[in-house]
């Protein structure tokens, strides 16, 4: 069956949307953005990631095969994704499994939750600078399957950023250096398959019951509950809190697994005690959106390997995004019409 692969420019932002059957589907995206999934492939600071693969090959291969065994429909997304781009596999499994080989590279992402009379959630997307201008949004309108919108970055599963669904869920997601990941699936595959689910308390069960190479802290709600949950993840250990009021946060290192798991770097230290000495009363999405936007904005500069692409905040009542990319002016949507690809109710 034929897939199909539009892309619309609203505002500043670059929205793709892809319609079809899984296979079809993702081998048209692949062809669609090939260019920029090379540009991607030779654009990453990949060689250290190659070297470990190469020091432990036994490792390497033990999450591929637990990640195409564990999540075979993610596995195959990627396959036809690099068939699609005319790339070898190996270099985009090799992309995708950065985070689950150790410690090594760089670490982004600051996600907020704020749970009162107006729950809001809010989200900095952090990536390497060969990302800047290649990101966008992607919705996914695979058959069977409850539509997907994603901050997408060519060349990689549509689940390590933000994601929003036609269930209402909603979650931003933080990279965690592991310092001895487990020959467990790629953390990419466990996410994606994450976003089949209905409810926030599927998702977490599903994480509960599959384990992750390497880390990642959710930080999850539900479009009309006020109720937010963050969930750590790493090997088989999960830790699931649930943020009954006021303001939640999380960077790059465990709060409530131990810390022993993870290797915390001094510029994830640091936005963390920026969020821990906020003192917000009842905020807005405006709030929230000028504190991702200046407070823990990263702007690759003294040292800092990465920039913050994106911005998403999104208010779980009446279930409205502000998106705003880097240099560009805000988005505003309903995060179901993003999550269903409805174009003509976004602009």
């Amino acid at each position: 069956m034929a897939a199909t692969v539009v892309e619309h420019q609203v505002g500043d932002v670059r929205w793709t949307i892809v319609r079809g059957p899984r296979d079809a589907a993702f081998r048209e995206l692949g062809a669609y953005a090939a260019d920029d999934i090379r540009t991607v492939l030779d654009g990453l600071p990949s060689w250290p990631v190659a070297g470990r693969a190469r020091r432990s090959p036994v490792l390497f291969r033990a999450i591929e095969s637990a990640s195409q065994v564990e999540h075979p429909d993610a596995y195959a997304e990627l396959t036809a994704l690099a068939l699609g781009a005319g790339v070898p596999f190996d270099d985009l499994l090799l992309a995708n499994l950065r985070g689950d080989l150790g410690t090594g590279d760089g670490t982004g992402c600051t996600d907020f939750a704020w749970v009162g009379a107006r729950s809001l959630l809010g989200h900095n997307e952090d990536g390497a600078p060969v990302f800047d201008g290649l990101g966008r949004l992607l919705t996914l309108l695979i058959d069977g399957e409850p539509g997907v919108c994603v901050w997408w970055y060519p060349g990689f599963l549509p689940a390590n950023t933000f994601t929003l669904t036609t269930h209402g869920l909603v979650w931003g997601i933080d990279s965690v250096k592991v310092v001895a990941p487990s020959p467990c699936a790629g953390r990419h595959f466990l996410a994606r398959s994450a976003q089949r689910a209905a409810t926030v308390a599927e998702a977490v069960s599903l994480l509960r019951s599959h384990a992750s190479a390497g880390g990642f802290a959710y930080t999850m709600g539900q479009l009309g509950s006020a109720g937010v949950t963050v969930v750590e993840k790493a090997g088989h250990e999960t830790a699931v809190t649930t943020v009954g009021s006021g303001l939640s946060w999380h960077t790059n290192h465990f709060r409530q697994l131990p810390p022993s798991l993870d290797a915390a770097d001094e510029e994830s230290l640091n936005r963390a005690e920026v969020c821990a000495h906020l003192t917000p009363v009842a905020p807005d999405a405006k709030w929230l959106a000028d504190t991702l936007t200046t407070d823990v904005h990263r702007d690759a500069t003294a040292g800092d390997p990465l920039l913050t692409l994106s911005t998403l905040v999104t208010d779980l009542a009446d279930g409205t995004v502000t998106l705003i990319p880097r240099g560009g002016a805000p988005l505003r949507a309903r995060a179901s019409d993003l999550a269903a690809g409805n174009v003509s109710a976004v602009g």
